[in-house]
């Protein structure tokens, strides 16, 4: 029954081949309609960017899951992408967990509904059926899953298998109730069950349990039980799966629950490497971002890290925020990359913000809609495809992993609440975290030798190399001097009706906001506004604005003062944060321009930009975009003694627009030379 390393040896007899470039991928949030330009448009810039696309459905989709129109779009942008050359993944589920297809599995087929096996503390116990959430440790849920996803998927797009269409990815496969805790004064304990559990088990588990007599918490049938999970799960489930891919000349890819303590992995997997080595391309979901090795889900990265010679992946980028740098995204993938993924899924890549209505805890974006994308993409491509190359030499961690019979016995009937699965998987991180900085940093290089710095002192003249941007989520605004342009996005699915001065906007006839985001409408709105208040009635949806999702968002030739007026740009800015200098919620890129007097010529400009992407032009030459430190240009070619012409542009995030008040700040925070 343990998954040991012949176990893992053989589950990688027959790894997928790489591609000669690991590209990164999008996952696609696809939502709306899917209209052909706007697909058109969205694949055109991450093939700018050299990514490829996950094709992910997610709430805010506006066709039905599954239905005819929806493999008519899928059909349509599988061949787009294949014109464009373009990797693309399928999403084996609407959102996730996988393996339900949206209650598809069980609709008409109750008897697949998943099960659960409450147990009591004297060994009583019951069985309960989970209405619409399939029984992913049942063989027949199993088929009718792959019948009404998988087969009609390569029904209408199986000529792509194997050549656009690379592999299929599942997230998170699992029971809907393991995703929460146990109800508030409910005292049984919950576990997954089925007919095939039962006879893994001899048929007469639940006698035995019943008669352990007292101490039911620490009876030795629990390995028992978790050894039969572990195998139903991979036989029934994951096997299965695994199979019809690698038939169909696809990678199974994607990642499992509970991967960062023991404890989970034993409640959501039995054994997360044995399930893992069914994977043509193994994955893990480092979803918070933590690039501090200190701090890192090192259990995680191990145990992705012991699949070497193959493709192995990382969801990545999950919870944001918005206002992430372009430098912590390099950072993880220097981290993962040390453990060996090559592969990068970035969650997400919305194709439009619809469903931010639907999921309001946290926002990551890491598409077109930010202002660094369309320029520096393709440098975090370049990046991910050189760090590739390091992660596909790496090694397994070399930290000892308990066998499945510790872990199991260990485990109880509540492996997340078991001291001894807690202390193992505090001792086995430690040790993981240790073997991941002796990778990062593999002794300490000598220090570079001081150079000569000289601040820059200048009067910079700015200006938005575009409009400025403000939400507006208060019924007033006033204005000190009207601006000549001044434009509205507004959300659609927020607002149903709008006023400004007693005047309604016509929202009806207003276009889709291609400029911004495509759940939102933009209005021209310059004549509705006056100097002094301005009164804005919105007939919303939601009774407070959301955090993520603004209802309006105010684009034109503005500054806002410290009152949150609007009044005219200022001519010049002076070093430091532009939020506090007119621009507090500025989404997109500045530009900022002096000239100066140079004695000699200095080796290099150096700019502090709070981390946010920075170009340099001297002297009309483009010495190019720096996406992340160190924000250093090398001045050889374009400085000369005397005047000198200097532009220095800067891009902000969405989230300096969505959370200004929780945005880092950024601008030209300092410019000097260094010679």
């Amino acid at each position: 029954m343990a998954a040991g390393p012949a176990a893992l040896r053989a589950a990688e007899r027959k790894p997928q081949p790489k591609t000669t470039r690991a590209s990164p991928l999008a996952m696609w949030a696809l939502t709306g309609t899917l209209k052909s330009d706007d697909v058109r448009r969205q694949l055109d810039a991450f093939h700018a960017a050299g990514w490829g696309v996950v094709l992910y459905p997610r709430w805010g989709l506006e066709l039905e899951y599954l239905g005819e129109a929806w493999f008519e779009r899928i059909r349509f942008i599988v061949e787009q992408a294949a014109a464009r050359k373009m990797e693309v993944w399928l999403y084996d589920e609407f959102t996730w967990p996988s393996g339900h297809a949206k209650g598809l599995v069980t609709q008409g087929h109750e008897h697949l509904e998943a099960q659960l096996l409450h147990v009591e503390r004297d060994g009583r116990s019951r069985i309960e059926r989970v209405a619409g959430s399939a029984n992913l440790l049942d063989a027949e849920a199993t088929r009718r899953f792959l019948q009404v996803t998988h087969d009609r998927y390569a029904a209408a797009v199986g000529k792509f298998f194997g050549s656009t269409v690379r592999a299929i990815f599942t997230d998170e496969p699992s029971l809907e109730l393991q995703h929460r805790g146990r109800p508030k004064g409910e005292t049984s304990w919950r576990l997954a069950w089925s007919a095939a559990m039962e006879a893994a088990l001899g048929g007469d588990f639940r006698q035995r349990i019943t008669s352990v007599g007292g101490d039911v918490a620490h009876s030795p049938l629990w390995r028992d039980y978790w050894a039969a999970y572990t195998r139903i799960f991979h036989d029934v489930w994951v096997a299965p799966i695994a199979r019809w891919c690698e038939a169909h000349k696809i990678a199974f890819t994607g990642h499992l629950l509970g991967e960062h303590s023991f404890g989970t992995q034993v409640a959501y997997n039995g054994c997360l490497r044995r399930q893992l080595g069914a994977f043509g391309i193994p994955g893990i979901d480092e979803i918070s971002t933590r690039t501090e090795v200190a701090r890192c889900e090192a259990m995680t990265l191990a145990a992705i890290a012991e699949f070497a010679g193959r493709e192995r992946m990382a969801e990545v980028y999950a919870l944001g925020p918005p206002t992430m740098t372009l430098g912590t995204m390099r950072r993880m993938v220097e981290l993962c990359a040390a453990c060996g993924v090559d592969r990068y899924v970035l969650g997400m890549c919305p194709q439009d913000f619809r469903g931010g209505i639907h999921k309001r805890e946290y926002f990551g974006v890491y598409g077109p809609q930010q202002p660094w994308f369309r320029e520096c993409a393709r440098i975090y491509t370049d990046f991910v495809a050189e760090a590739a190359e390091r992660a596909r030499a790496a090694k397994p961690l070399g930290v000892p992993w308990p066998s499945d019979e510790e872990l199991w016995t260990a485990a109880g009937p509540e492996p997340t609440k078991s001291p001894s699965l807690k202390a193992m998987s505090e001792k086995f991180i430690a040790a993981a975290r240790e073997a991941i900085r002796a990778r990062l940093e593999p002794g300490a290089a000598a220090p570079p030798a001081l150079a000569t710095r000289k601040r820059m002192e200048a009067a910079w003249t700015f200006a938005p190399k575009g409009l400025n941007s403000i939400r507006l989520d208060q019924p007033t605004l006033t204005v000190v001097e009207l601006p000549r342009t001044a434009e509205l996005s507004v959300q659609s699915q927020l607002v149903r009706g709008l006023r400004i001065n007693g005047v309604a906007v016509n929202l009806d006839a207003a276009p889709a906001d291609r400029h911004f985001d495509l759940s939102y409408r933009r209005v021209s709105v310059a004549r509705l506004f006056r100097v002094g208040e301005n009164r804005i009635e919105v007939d919303s949806t939601e009774p407070k604005p959301l955090k993520f999702l603004p209802a309006l968002v105010l684009w034109g030739s503005f500054a806002v003062d410290t009152q949150g007026r609007l009044i005219a740009p200022p001519k010049t800015l002076i070093p430091g944060d532009w939020r506090a200098q007119g621009y507090p919620a500025f989404c997109g890129t500045g530009r900022y321009r002096t000239t100066v007097t140079l004695d000699t010529i200095s080796k290099s400009l150096c700019v502090d930009s709070g981390g946010y992407p920075a170009r340099a032009i001297v002297n009309g030459r483009n010495l190019g975009v720096r996406a992340w430190t160190p924000f250093v240009f090398d001045l050889r070619g374009a400085a000369r003694a005397g005047r000198n012409d200097i532009i220095i542009e800067i891009a902000s995030t969405l989230g300096h627009l969505v959370t200004p008040a929780e945005a880092p700040p950024v601008g030209l925070l300092a410019a000097w030379f260094e010679s």
